[in-house]
């Protein structure tokens, strides 16, 4: 019985540093210097998902000097946006650096009438560019109405002159 004991208070801690961990991979940090990533951003990233016609997806997106982000991804309204700094732990694993976190309104294809309420878009910055990639609200099984879509291969380049 006592082996038993400790085998069940050892996967207890198990569970605990695993319940932890998932915790610190969520928690992002305010960015609190944004100069690097302020400004008017624009370009394109690949649309890797199969029930969607459309290969690449549009974004035009402004990031202010207090870290909210405005504009477009596809043809939907960026509302709610702001940028983090990722934690420690998702920066160490290859995560990238920052990630915007944003309610959308309206279609992110109108023409195929693909619209989700939220995006995920980590990133880093890369020789002046913004290069990451996006997860949509959504389920990872189910029909084109409600999986999540998934962005790869985003560069965006600093309008000049805004």
């Amino acid at each position: 019985m006592k082996v038993c004991e400790k085998g069940t208070r050892f996967i207890t801690s198990l569970l605990v540093l695993y319940c932890m961990s998932l915790l610190s991979c969520a928690t992002a940090d305010p960015v609190l210097d944004t100069s690097p990533i302020q400004g008017h951003w624009v370009g394109f990233g690949d649309i890797i998902v199969t029930w969607c016609n459309q290969d690449q997806l549009s974004f035009d997106i402004f990031v202010s000097e207090d870290g909210l982000v405005h504009g477009k991804i596809g043809d939907a309204t960026i509302i709610d946006g702001h940028v983090y700094r990722r934690s420690s732990f998702m920066r160490n694993t290859g995560n990238g650096n920052y990630i915007v976190r944003a309610n959308l309104q309206g279609f992110l294809v109108k023409e195929e009438r693909i619209a989700r309420d939220s995006i995920a878009f980590m990133f880093d910055l890369v020789n002046g560019s913004i290069e990451g990639e996006m997860n949509t609200s959504g389920s990872k099984c189910g029909t084109r109405d409600r999986m999540y879509m998934k962005v790869a291969n985003i560069i965006l380049n600093r309008v000049e002159g805004e």
